[in-house]
């Protein structure tokens, strides 16, 4: 059981979290007797997505199991090392695809088309997409923006476009800094792929990237107060963001921990409190 709980990396369940986004942005515009049955959609759409991202990791790892053999960390992965056969995966991706119709079709139809959306990205990006430079990238971005928008779908309510560029450049620096990191530590096969996200590193697009995320949350966060969408406490918000983005900036910079977001958010205490306050912020600007 354990090789399939490791197999299935649970820490990376971290990054289905942004499904609640579009529940806790609008918070206010639901009754107590609603709460009860959206907090449940929401639920379902997190584990509809859960599933659906396992299968994509099984998926990777399938493909990439003769380069994982050679790199130092993932040799250790199940399927790289041989503990799960070919027959345990093809089992343990059926029994999540079936997890993850159940809980898609329980909310609505949506949710299961862009449950199948994303195993099929899942799919072209381990086989194809990951070995273009920037596609990769965007790539990646967009399972964040799919994840979103099933948010969006299972409470059945539109949500700011603002959210959705937000998503979009956040997820973005992010990713780009995980694979400047990987790029240090050779974990490329594409040596075209290295080369550029060497000079990315070696250049200022990050850190511009950084400031753009800072400057396009200021102008939506100050845009929801004056159309008094929000009160002013959500100008809090911007401070939180500005500290939990420049912390992971300031972490990351010239190390190897970008090769894995899920782990500093896990670890770092001024992060995890920026989030903290940040989400308190929300539910306050939204409660008063």
């Amino acid at each position: 059981m354990k090789k399939f709980v490791i197999s299935a990396r649970p820490k990376q369940i971290l990054k289905n979290f942004v499904i609640f986004i579009p529940l806790i942005f609008t918070l206010d515009q639901w009754s107590i007797n609603e709460l009860s049955s959206i907090l449940a959609n929401s639920f379902l759409c997190f584990l509809a997505l859960s599933s659906a991202s396992i299968i994509g990791y099984q998926a990777n790892d399938l493909i990439d199991k003769k380069f994982d053999k050679k790199h130092p960390f993932k040799k250790l992965r199940p399927i790289a090392n041989n503990e799960i056969s070919n027959r345990e995966i093809f089992i343990f991706i059926s029994i999540f695809l079936i997890l993850g119709i159940i809980f898609s079709l329980i909310v609505n139809f949506y949710i299961l088309i862009l449950f199948f959306s994303y195993i099929t990205l899942s799919f072209l990006y381990s086989y194809q997409l990951k070995n273009f430079i920037i596609l990769d990238s965007i790539s990646i971005t967009i399972f964040y923006i799919l994840r979103m928008i099933a948010g969006a779908y299972s409470i059945t309510l539109s949500i700011s476009i603002w959210l959705y560029i937000l998503t979009f450049l956040s997820t973005l620096f992010i990713i780009l800094i995980k694979r400047i990191s990987e790029s240090k530590s050779g974990d490329f096969r594409n040596k075209n792929i290295v080369s550029f996200y060497k000079e990315i590193s070696n250049s200022k697009v990050v850190t511009l990237l950084l400031l753009i995320n800072i400057f396009s949350y200021s102008i939506y966060s100050i845009s929801e107060i004056l159309n008094l969408e929000r009160n002013i406490i959500f100008g809090l918000t911007i401070i939180f963001f500005s500290i939990g983005i420049i912390r992971y900036y300031a972490v990351t910079k010239n190390s190897t921990l970008g090769e894995s977001p899920e782990s500093i958010i896990l670890s770092d205490k001024i992060i995890q409190f920026s989030v903290f306050l940040y989400v308190i912020s929300v539910f306050i600007s939204e409660i008063f």
